[in-house]
């Protein structure tokens, strides 16, 4: 991802959500299997991210499974 801040800002919200130190969250982990996040839990995270970069989201909620798939979603809808 081509802007650091917004993966940084991305994993913050997501230990966060999870109870877990920022740099315990890996790219390959699964959102439900890997940190207990359930859909209530990235939707907040999601809500919060369009609110931060002024994009739509959570249309796209059903395709994320992991940190890794919601890092290639922002990566694309940044370009």
């Amino acid at each position: 991802m081509k802007n650091l801040a917004v993966k940084e800002k991305v994993k913050q919200l997501i230990a966060q959500k999870a109870g877990v130190e920022p740099g315990e969250v890996q790219d390959d982990m699964f959102f439900e299997d890997d940190l207990n996040l359930g859909d209530m839990e990235l939707t907040e995270i999601l809500e919060e991210l369009e609110d931060d970069l002024k994009l739509d989201l959570l249309a796209d909620q059903e395709g994320l499974a992991s940190v890794k798939d919601l890092l290639d979603l922002l990566e694309e809808r940044l370009d």
